[in-house]
């Protein structure tokens, strides 16, 4: 993908369309790159950089003294991230991982602060943002509480997966490794394994060449949903 592609998907996907702030978020930014696995942003770390993702996935997650990764969240270009060390001058709060190799535009805290002062509209696409995450913590706090491991399985499928050509069935592609669904639902790899192969039997899943189909999402949505 090139830098100007790369630059209109994260742009549109934080929903900013004033094209004097995208000019400017593009001149100002120092572009970094992380391979997949390096550390973006450390957990307790005092700097207060804000990257913008361009390309690649990298996922939040919190580490226990013992280096236990509880993961939080997967994030995709359009997310910005280290915000919260900026407007708080605080530590950061959590460790940001990349998934794959990323491309990231990066900012000093002052600089950034600027923008939102400067542009309006990129303060309205921050608070989104951060609405979104609220809303997705408070689902998955939920979920804990409310449904079964298979149950949280279910939902979160759903939620990985994207709408198929068809329209009817969903997809998720490339295959999740079992591992990462039971990261992000507190559960067992084998539990996962269980399930998923329970989901084939049943006929509502079904293996493609590096995917899964999701053949009846709306029965799955209902069996995700507490009774």
């Amino acid at each position: 993908m090139t830098a100007d592609n790369s630059w209109a998907r994260a742009l549109d996907a934080l929903f900013l369309t004033n094209e004097d702030a995208r000019a400017t978020l593009v001149s100002r930014a120092e572009i970094r790159r992380f391979p997949a696995g390096t550390s973006i942003i450390a957990q307790d770390d005092q700097e207060d950089q804000v990257f913008l993702i361009l390309d690649g996935t990298a996922r939040v997650v919190l580490l226990s003294e013992g280096g236990q990764e509880i993961w939080l969240d997967t994030l995709k270009p359009g997310a910005i991230i280290g915000e919260l060390a900026a407007l708080t001058d605080r530590p950061r709060t959590s460790e940001i991982i990349a998934e794959t190799d990323c491309e990231l535009a990066s900012y000093t805290a002052t600089a950034f602060l600027a923008l939102l002062q400067q542009y309006g509209d990129l303060g309205l696409a921050l608070s989104r943002l951060l609405a979104r995450r609220v809303h997705h913590t408070t689902q998955r706090m939920f979920e804990l509480s409310a449904l079964s491991a298979p149950g949280r399985i279910y939902a979160e499928i759903l939620r990985m997966s994207e709408s198929s050509q068809a329209g009817r069935t969903r997809i998720i592609q490339p295959i999740p490794s079992l591992t990462a669904i039971a990261l992000r639902v507190s559960t067992t790899r084998e539990t996962v394994s269980r399930t998923i192969s329970g989901l084939e039997r049943r006929g509502m899943l079904r293996r493609r060449k590096n995917a899964f189909e999701l053949v009846d999402p709306e029965h799955l949505a209902r069996l995700s949903t507490p009774s």
